[in-house]
């Protein structure tokens, strides 16, 4: 759980966002701005490497560290999202498996401590939403070893299609996005417009489950990434956040829209609709075989060079 922090901002102007806008933007302190850039720049290096050595650090049955292109999906598995990435989820801390594995990864390192500081947000966050729309006796919701952060990497140029990720909404309780260049784009009154993600603020998009919690009063979020076909690579910085899973999660608005629901139920398959193992299979190390399969796939393909050269 995150350590008791003295925070005596006012978190009551972004539930007016939510409600006025649909999401929330958050001004990025300097100190916070340096850290993301920051792990740009170490994505960039990392994502050079080759695919043999980046495979050294993927754990995909954990969720956790380096996921090349391919596996996960926004729609459908036959279109892919055009973009790798590196995870780092709190649930993982201190496992030993993980800890091996990626460690020693600067990357993963600085994905923790951004992971951290961004968490403060989402308490604050949640604690003036359950104020606003719970009961007064509305418990505190768990959400830090349910939540992961993550850096996707994009070539755009590299790719002809005009997405780099479908539309799509997370399926999650919040998503925080910040990128270093255009091509987010989300869903406003019927129609995608520029995130403003590469700006100077935090993009806080709502997902489908607290939705759920909202009793609908908060839509999700639809988005997308548009491919600029720019030469130079783009990077995004997500929190993705969940619930943790050993709770029980009543709604702050209760009405038809979420009657008779397990929205802990929900959090746990969300990730299946993407193509990523569901929760609960996650925190064990239990992947899909066709992930696992896939993973092999990718692993054959990028020692098959290797393998002729030397024969």
């Amino acid at each position: 759980m995150l350590p008791p922090v003295n925070d005596d901002r006012d978190y009551t102007p972004f539930i007016r966002q939510f409600e006025e806008r649909g999401h929330a933007r958050i001004p990025l302190t300097p100190a916070l701005a340096r850290d993301i850039d920051h792990i740009y720049r170490l994505g960039e290096t990392f994502f050079a490497r080759s695919e043999v050595d980046k495979q050294r650090y993927s754990m995909q049955s954990f969720v956790e560290g380096y996921r090349e292109l391919g596996p996960e999906y926004s729609q459908v598995p036959e279109r892919p999202d055009l973009t790798e990435s590196f995870s780092a989820w709190n649930r993982n801390r201190g496992r030993a498996e993980v800890e091996a594995t990626v460690g020693d990864v600067e990357l993963h390192r600085a994905l923790r401590e951004v992971s951290d500081q961004m968490s403060l947000l989402v308490r604050g966050m949640f604690r003036a939403m359950a104020r606003a729309w719970g009961p007064a006796d509305a418990p505190e919701l768990g959400f830090y070893n349910g939540t992961y952060v993550q850096v996707n990497y994009y070539e755009p140029a590299s790719h002809s299609a005009e997405l780099l990720q479908d539309s799509h909404e997370d399926a999650h309780l919040l998503t925080l996005i910040k990128s270093n260049a255009p091509g987010l784009e989300i869903e406003l009154d019927g129609k995608f417009v520029p995130a403003g993600a590469d700006g100077n603020e935090i993009v806080v998009m709502p997902g489908s489950l607290l939705s759920l919690m909202t009793g609908y009063k908060i839509q999700p979020m639809y988005h997308q990434v548009r491919n600029n076909r720019r030469n130079q690579p783009r990077s995004s910085l997500m929190l993705f956040v969940n619930p943790e899973i050993d709770q029980k999660l009543e709604p702050w608005i209760k009405n038809e829209s979420n009657a008779g629901i397990d929205i802990i139920e929900r959090a746990n398959e969300g990730p299946k609709q993407f193509g990523m193992p569901t929760l609960v299979d996650g925190d064990e190390g239990e992947a899909f075989p066709e992930l696992m399969e896939h993973k092999e796939e990718v692993l054959a393909r990028a020692t098959a060079p290797q393998a002729a050269k030397a024969g």
